[in-house]
Protein backbone atom coordinates (compact mmCIF):
# COMPACT_ATOMS: atom_id res chain seq x y z
CA UNK A 1 0.00 0.00 0.00
CA UNK A 2 0.70 3.80 -0.42
CA UNK A 3 1.06 6.47 -2.84
CA UNK A 4 3.27 5.94 -5.73
CA UNK A 5 5.00 9.26 -6.76
CA UNK A 6 5.82 10.64 -10.27
CA UNK A 7 7.72 13.86 -9.30
CA UNK A 8 5.48 15.68 -6.98
CA UNK A 9 2.14 13.78 -8.73
CA UNK A 10 0.50 11.18 -7.43
CA UNK A 11 -0.05 8.48 -9.82
CA UNK A 12 -1.41 5.53 -8.22
CA UNK A 13 -1.55 3.13 -4.75
CA UNK A 14 0.99 0.50 -4.69
CA UNK A 15 -0.56 -3.06 -4.33
CA UNK A 16 1.21 -5.78 -5.64
CA UNK A 17 5.18 -7.08 -6.78
CA UNK A 18 5.68 -9.42 -9.05
CA UNK A 19 7.87 -11.75 -6.97
CA UNK A 20 11.39 -13.12 -8.85
CA UNK A 21 11.60 -10.08 -10.24
CA UNK A 22 13.58 -7.04 -9.45
CA UNK A 23 11.87 -3.33 -9.14
CA UNK A 24 8.93 -4.73 -10.74
CA UNK A 25 5.50 -3.42 -9.03
CA UNK A 26 1.81 -2.74 -9.62
CA UNK A 27 -0.12 0.28 -8.98
CA UNK A 28 -3.86 1.12 -9.02
CA UNK A 29 -3.74 4.33 -11.14
CA UNK A 30 -6.27 7.08 -9.93
CA UNK A 31 -8.29 7.11 -12.35
CA UNK A 32 -9.40 3.63 -10.88
CA UNK A 33 -9.01 5.08 -7.58
CA UNK A 34 -11.30 8.22 -8.40
CA UNK A 35 -14.17 5.92 -9.65
CA UNK A 36 -14.81 3.91 -6.97
CA UNK A 37 -14.37 6.41 -4.55
CA UNK A 38 -16.89 8.42 -6.57
CA UNK A 39 -19.12 5.64 -6.51
CA UNK A 40 -18.91 4.95 -2.91
CA UNK A 41 -19.52 8.63 -2.04
CA UNK A 42 -22.71 8.91 -4.69
CA UNK A 43 -23.93 5.56 -3.81
CA UNK A 44 -22.81 3.90 -0.77
CA UNK A 45 -20.87 1.11 -2.29
CA UNK A 46 -18.85 0.45 -4.87
CA UNK A 47 -21.51 -0.33 -8.54
CA UNK A 48 -18.42 -0.89 -11.02
CA UNK A 49 -17.47 -0.04 -14.33
CA UNK A 50 -20.30 0.16 -17.06
CA UNK A 51 -20.16 -1.37 -20.53
CA UNK A 52 -22.70 -1.83 -22.81
CA UNK A 53 -23.20 -5.55 -23.15
CA UNK A 54 -22.36 -6.07 -26.55
CA UNK A 55 -19.75 -7.84 -28.73
CA UNK A 56 -17.94 -6.37 -31.58
CA UNK A 57 -16.48 -7.32 -34.81
CA UNK A 58 -13.58 -5.12 -35.91
CA UNK A 59 -14.54 -4.28 -39.69
CA UNK A 60 -11.09 -3.51 -41.31
CA UNK A 61 -12.11 -5.78 -43.79
CA UNK A 62 -13.38 -3.52 -47.81
CA UNK A 63 -15.03 -6.42 -48.61
CA UNK A 64 -17.62 -6.65 -45.55
CA UNK A 65 -17.55 -2.91 -45.21
CA UNK A 66 -19.12 -2.71 -48.53
CA UNK A 67 -21.72 -5.33 -47.76
CA UNK A 68 -22.50 -3.75 -45.07
CA UNK A 69 -23.47 -0.27 -46.80
CA UNK A 70 -20.66 1.76 -45.43
CA UNK A 71 -19.46 4.51 -47.33
CA UNK A 72 -16.35 5.55 -48.39
CA UNK A 73 -14.28 7.07 -44.87
CA UNK A 74 -17.37 5.39 -42.71
CA UNK A 75 -15.75 3.25 -39.96
CA UNK A 76 -16.77 1.60 -36.94
CA UNK A 77 -17.64 -2.04 -35.79
CA UNK A 78 -20.50 -4.72 -36.23
CA UNK A 79 -22.36 -5.38 -33.57
CA UNK A 80 -22.73 -9.46 -33.12
CA UNK A 81 -24.19 -10.28 -29.95
CA UNK A 82 -26.29 -8.14 -27.42
CA UNK A 83 -26.77 -9.07 -24.04
CA UNK A 84 -30.57 -9.29 -23.26
CA UNK A 85 -30.29 -8.25 -19.71
CA UNK A 86 -28.53 -4.78 -20.81
CA UNK A 87 -29.92 -1.86 -21.92
CA UNK A 88 -28.11 -1.65 -25.25
CA UNK A 89 -30.43 -4.80 -25.77
CA UNK A 90 -33.60 -1.88 -26.21
CA UNK A 91 -32.20 0.13 -28.81
CA UNK A 92 -28.92 -2.05 -30.20
CA UNK A 93 -29.70 -4.76 -33.17
CA UNK A 94 -27.09 -7.42 -34.20
CA UNK A 95 -25.82 -6.04 -37.54
CA UNK A 96 -25.81 -2.55 -36.46
CA UNK A 97 -22.66 -1.12 -36.97
CA UNK A 98 -21.45 0.98 -34.30
CA UNK A 99 -19.66 4.23 -36.00
CA UNK A 100 -19.72 7.09 -32.61
CA UNK A 101 -19.90 6.75 -29.06
CA UNK A 102 -20.55 10.10 -27.16
CA UNK A 103 -19.24 11.76 -30.39
CA UNK A 104 -16.15 10.13 -31.00
CA UNK A 105 -15.47 7.95 -34.28
CA UNK A 106 -14.95 4.39 -33.55
CA UNK A 107 -12.00 3.24 -36.06
CA UNK A 108 -12.88 -0.31 -38.22
CA UNK A 109 -10.08 -2.00 -35.57
CA UNK A 110 -12.47 -0.54 -32.95
CA UNK A 111 -9.75 1.87 -31.44
CA UNK A 112 -10.71 6.09 -30.59
CA UNK A 113 -8.24 8.67 -30.25
CA UNK A 114 -6.71 9.32 -26.51
CA UNK A 115 -3.67 11.10 -26.69
CA UNK A 116 -1.57 12.53 -29.37
CA UNK A 117 -0.42 9.32 -31.18
CA UNK A 118 -1.94 6.69 -29.10
CA UNK A 119 -5.43 5.06 -29.77
CA UNK A 120 -7.05 2.96 -27.04
CA UNK A 121 -10.61 0.64 -27.22
CA UNK A 122 -13.33 2.54 -27.41
CA UNK A 123 -14.69 0.64 -23.88
CA UNK A 124 -12.66 2.90 -22.38
CA UNK A 125 -15.33 5.88 -23.32
CA UNK A 126 -18.00 3.64 -21.99
CA UNK A 127 -16.03 3.01 -18.69
CA UNK A 128 -15.35 6.83 -18.17
CA UNK A 129 -18.98 7.22 -17.74
CA UNK A 130 -20.71 7.52 -14.32
CA UNK A 131 -23.54 4.54 -13.47
CA UNK A 132 -26.50 5.69 -14.98
CA UNK A 133 -24.95 8.21 -17.02
CA UNK A 134 -26.41 8.68 -20.33
CA UNK A 135 -24.24 8.27 -23.87
CA UNK A 136 -25.39 8.90 -27.67
CA UNK A 137 -24.63 6.23 -30.03
CA UNK A 138 -24.74 6.52 -33.74
CA UNK A 139 -25.30 3.01 -35.84
CA UNK A 140 -25.68 2.43 -39.43
CA UNK A 141 -28.88 -0.15 -39.37
CA UNK A 142 -29.83 -1.26 -42.85
CA UNK A 143 -28.02 1.93 -44.95
CA UNK A 144 -29.34 4.66 -42.32
CA UNK A 145 -27.82 6.49 -39.77
CA UNK A 146 -29.51 6.40 -36.69
CA UNK A 147 -28.49 8.05 -33.18
CA UNK A 148 -30.12 7.01 -30.09
CA UNK A 149 -29.49 8.03 -26.05
CA UNK A 150 -29.33 5.06 -23.80
CA UNK A 151 -27.94 4.63 -20.11
CA UNK A 152 -24.97 2.52 -19.21
CA UNK A 153 -24.92 0.65 -16.17
CA UNK A 154 -22.63 -2.41 -15.21
CA UNK A 155 -24.01 -5.46 -16.76
CA UNK A 156 -23.57 -8.62 -14.63
CA UNK A 157 -20.85 -10.88 -15.83
CA UNK A 158 -22.36 -14.47 -17.24
CA UNK A 159 -19.25 -16.19 -15.94
CA UNK A 160 -17.99 -13.79 -12.88
CA UNK A 161 -14.37 -13.01 -12.85
CA UNK A 162 -14.04 -12.28 -8.88
CA UNK A 163 -15.71 -13.86 -5.65
CA UNK A 164 -13.93 -11.88 -2.85
CA UNK A 165 -16.98 -10.76 -1.18
CA UNK A 166 -18.46 -14.42 -0.81
CA UNK A 167 -17.75 -18.51 -0.80
CA UNK A 168 -18.36 -20.51 -3.21
CA UNK A 169 -21.93 -22.03 -3.55
CA UNK A 170 -22.57 -25.92 -4.63
CA UNK A 171 -24.96 -28.15 -4.48
CA UNK A 172 -24.39 -32.18 -3.59
CA UNK A 173 -27.01 -34.66 -4.50
CA UNK A 174 -26.38 -38.36 -4.90
CA UNK A 175 -22.66 -37.84 -4.66
CA UNK A 176 -22.62 -35.36 -7.70
CA UNK A 177 -21.18 -31.98 -6.90
CA UNK A 178 -22.58 -28.81 -8.58
CA UNK A 179 -20.93 -25.42 -8.47
CA UNK A 180 -21.83 -22.10 -10.90
CA UNK A 181 -18.96 -21.56 -13.25
CA UNK A 182 -16.63 -18.84 -12.14
CA UNK A 183 -13.05 -17.66 -12.99
CA UNK A 184 -11.65 -18.34 -9.87
CA UNK A 185 -12.94 -21.67 -10.40
CA UNK A 186 -11.04 -21.75 -13.58
CA UNK A 187 -7.99 -20.95 -12.28
CA UNK A 188 -8.18 -24.27 -10.10
CA UNK A 189 -6.18 -25.39 -13.35
CA UNK A 190 -3.40 -23.75 -12.85
CA UNK A 191 -1.26 -20.78 -14.58
CA UNK A 192 -1.83 -21.66 -18.01
CA UNK A 193 -5.70 -22.13 -17.43
CA UNK A 194 -6.55 -20.56 -20.73
CA UNK A 195 -4.70 -23.30 -22.43
CA UNK A 196 -5.45 -26.37 -19.92
CA UNK A 197 -9.71 -25.72 -18.31
CA UNK A 198 -12.27 -27.32 -20.75
CA UNK A 199 -12.45 -25.29 -23.84
CA UNK A 200 -16.15 -25.18 -24.17
CA UNK A 201 -15.73 -23.69 -20.46
CA UNK A 202 -13.44 -21.28 -20.96
CA UNK A 203 -15.70 -20.20 -24.33
CA UNK A 204 -18.53 -19.48 -21.79
CA UNK A 205 -16.06 -17.40 -19.82
CA UNK A 206 -14.84 -15.24 -22.58
CA UNK A 207 -17.78 -15.23 -24.98
CA UNK A 208 -20.59 -16.26 -23.13
CA UNK A 209 -23.11 -13.52 -22.37
CA UNK A 210 -26.13 -12.97 -19.67
CA UNK A 211 -29.62 -13.49 -21.37
CA UNK A 212 -31.95 -13.43 -18.59
CA UNK A 213 -31.50 -12.13 -15.14
CA UNK A 214 -29.84 -14.23 -12.64
CA UNK A 215 -28.64 -16.26 -15.00
CA UNK A 216 -25.22 -18.92 -14.29
CA UNK A 217 -23.42 -21.64 -16.02
CA UNK A 218 -24.12 -24.61 -13.67
CA UNK A 219 -21.70 -27.10 -13.68
CA UNK A 220 -20.96 -30.85 -12.86
CA UNK A 221 -17.61 -30.18 -11.15
CA UNK A 222 -16.80 -34.06 -9.50
CA UNK A 223 -18.70 -36.98 -8.62
CA UNK A 224 -17.97 -38.27 -5.01
CA UNK A 225 -17.49 -42.47 -5.71
CA UNK A 226 -20.72 -44.27 -4.53
CA UNK A 227 -22.64 -46.67 -5.22
CA UNK A 228 -25.71 -44.77 -6.45
CA UNK A 229 -23.49 -43.00 -8.99
CA UNK A 230 -21.83 -46.27 -10.02
CA UNK A 231 -21.13 -45.62 -14.13
CA UNK A 232 -21.03 -41.61 -13.72
CA UNK A 233 -18.20 -41.32 -11.92
CA UNK A 234 -15.84 -40.01 -15.00
CA UNK A 235 -18.02 -36.70 -15.51
CA UNK A 236 -16.69 -33.47 -14.76
CA UNK A 237 -16.65 -30.41 -15.64
CA UNK A 238 -19.57 -30.69 -18.08
CA UNK A 239 -22.36 -27.89 -18.37
CA UNK A 240 -26.32 -29.11 -17.15
CA UNK A 241 -28.54 -27.82 -19.48
CA UNK A 242 -31.85 -29.10 -18.50
CA UNK A 243 -33.44 -31.68 -15.98
CA UNK A 244 -36.35 -33.62 -17.25
CA UNK A 245 -36.28 -31.04 -20.03
CA UNK A 246 -36.74 -28.05 -17.85
CA UNK A 247 -33.63 -25.44 -18.49
CA UNK A 248 -31.68 -24.64 -15.72
CA UNK A 249 -31.26 -20.91 -15.28
CA UNK A 250 -28.84 -21.27 -12.22
CA UNK A 251 -27.99 -23.25 -8.82
CA UNK A 252 -30.73 -22.68 -7.11
CA UNK A 253 -32.92 -23.83 -9.90
CA UNK A 254 -31.10 -26.73 -9.77
CA UNK A 255 -31.74 -27.81 -6.41
CA UNK A 256 -35.36 -26.68 -6.83
CA UNK A 257 -35.73 -29.19 -9.67
CA UNK A 258 -33.97 -31.46 -8.30
CA UNK A 259 -35.42 -31.58 -5.19
CA UNK A 260 -38.94 -31.32 -6.32
CA UNK A 261 -38.80 -33.83 -8.70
Amino acid sequence: GGPALQGDQVVGVAFQNLPGAENIGYIIPTPVVGHFLMEVRKYGSYQGYCSLGVLCQNLENPHLRAALGMSEGMTGVLVNTIQKTSNAAQVLKPGDVLLEFDGVKIANDGTVHLRQRERIYFSYLITLKPTGGTARVKVLRDGQELCYDLAVTPNDLLVPVHCYDRLPSYFMFAGLVFTPLTQPYLHEYGEDWMNSAPRRLYDKAMHGMMQRPGQQIVILSQVLVDDVNTGYQQFQSLQVLRVDGVEVLNLAHLKQLVEGG
